[in-house]
């Protein structure tokens, strides 16, 4: 954690005849203690901190919607191809770095459409288009080679029936594509089908989802799952669905997001779940963010979130380290735009402190743990003896140590920062996380003083404990 202000020694620790004399570790090593660890994520809060980032790239596409779109580990981009630009259909391929979009220039390509849907296969280590919607339903079958920068087009001996909308997602077993549903222009469908590198294998599912089209559906590769949610239908659509690789199987919730099609869903590998954005129920466009944490929905509250939006462009970015959502259309207003999601990490209170007239003084945190944030954080202290003298005590485990009237947590002490309170009893300290430092890392914080009138003369705030995300 760097401070913004330099720590002195720990005299005044020693002053305060504390229990705890160990004095403060430098920065730079503090730095690399935190660099070096190899903490597995703990397991999150149902509502941690997260927002949505409005992006500036340089170059984005002009206004689009109706796309399809893939993160192609391959060429370590978002893919984008196709949709609509409220007079057209498209049949540009765009892809975004993390930084910038850039337009593809290829030798061949699919034909214009909106609708289709794509998914990277790992096992040919391509992405996979299907289907669409051009004036007609379309049913052919397209492969971009991210290592090459091309398309081809397949020519399987078996495909499904031409529709627009159709899920496709990665195998979390196998890794191949895998085609669900659509809408031929007459019924909703339901088959599933393999893409085998060469041609579509019909699956027969016993209990597969009832027949739909513009579902949200993403893989989870933590749960080995495949997750799908809503879409249009016939009948109720508004159930969710997991994919093991073999058979689907209906899920039932205790919460669910309203039914809503044209949504899109992507896995936060910080967070461990799947996150759901946007898409529309009954004709009106959302931009709610919900997650799935392997048994259940809870709808995350970020601290701002994108315009309302369906038919949009979204996975993970790995160079970014943050789910993209780009494009889309709110009724007539079809947007170009591009946002990143967060997780900004998370603060939580661990216990009480100890304190004398007053009462313990309340220390609490707010802002983005992220490694390398410039944004930041920051720390808040209150209910502090006024023009005090505070040491905010930073240790990497939470320890219990007992202490008259109160507790210890910082375990082992690692930092000791020398402040004063205001006249108030408050103050604010502004830090961030180094970058390098390993996701799930945790922080214990705690803030000591003198109080004359609290046991042992000595005063410390509530443990407080920090997860970088």
């Amino acid at each position: 954690m760097t401070i913004r202000g330099a720590p002195a020694p720990c005299g005044m620790l020693r002053r305060m005849n504390t229990p705890l004399r160990r004095c403060r570790v430098a920065l730079p090593a503090l730095t690399l203690a935190l660099a070096g660890l190899g903490a597995l994520a703990p397991a999150r809060a149902s509502n941690p901190a997260t927002d949505w980032q409005l992006a500036q790239p340089p170059v984005k596409p002009p206004r689009f919607a109706g796309m399809a779109s893939a993160f192609d580990p391959v060429s370590n981009r978002l893919l984008a191809f196709g949709g609509y630009d409220a007079q057209k259909y498209l049949a540009d391929t765009w892809a975004f770095d993390g930084q910038t979009w850039a337009k593809l220039v290829t030798p061949v390509a699919p034909p214009a459409r909106a609708g289709a849907s794509m998914a990277f296969d790992s096992v040919t280590q391509t992405v996979v288009l299907f289907g669409g919607y051009d004036g007609v339903y379309l049913g052919d079958t397209w492969i971009w080679n991210g290592a090459s920068g091309t398309w081809s087009a397949a020519s399987p001996a078996t495909s499904p029936i031409a529709v627009t909308g159709p899920m496709l997602f990665t195998d979390p077993v196998n890794g191949h594509a895998i085609v669900y549903g659509g809408y031929d222009g007459v019924f909703y469908q339901l088959t599933t089908y393999r893409w085998t590198g060469s041609n579509w294998q019909f699956l027969p599912q016993a209990t597969p989802p009832w027949a739909r089209v513009a579902a949200a559906v993403a893989l989870d590769p933590v749960r080995h799952k495949v997750v799908l949610f809503g879409g249009l239908a016939d009948v109720n659509p508004w159930n969710t669905w997991t994919w093991d690789g073999a058979q689907w199987s209906q899920q039932f919730p205790s919460q669910q997001p309203a039914n809503r099609y044209d949504a899109w869903a992507a896995f936060e590998p910080h967070l461990g779940q799947v996150v759901l954005f946007g898409g529309a129920s009954g004709g009106a466009a959302l931009n709610d963010t919900w997650a799935w944490d392997g048994g259940n929905w809870h709808e995350l509250l970020p601290a701002h979130a994108p315009p309302k939006r369906e038919s949009f462009a979204m996975a993970f970015v790995p160079a970014l380290d943050r789910i993209v959502v780009a494009g889309g259309e709110d009724g007539n207003l079809v947007l170009n735009d591009t946002w990143s999601f967060a997780d900004l990490g998370e603060f939580s209170d661990i216990g009480p402190g100890l304190g004398g007239a007053l009462g313990p003084p309340a220390l609490s945190g707010s802002g983005d743990l992220a490694p390398g944030s410039a944004a930041g954080f920051t720390l808040a202290l209150g209910n502090a003896p006024p023009l005090a003298p505070v040491s905010l005590v930073v240790g990497l485990s939470q320890g219990a140590l007992p202490l008259k009237g109160g507790t210890l947590y910082p375990v082992p002490v690692l930092l000791i920062v020398p402040l004063q309170a205001s006249g108030a009893g408050t103050l604010a300290l502004p830090a961030s996380i180094p970058s390098g430092v390993p996701g799930g890392t945790s922080l214990v914080l705690q803030g000591w003083m003198p109080d004359a009138t609290a046991p042992q003369h000595f005063g410390a705030s509530n443990g407080l404990k920090a997860i970088v995300p």
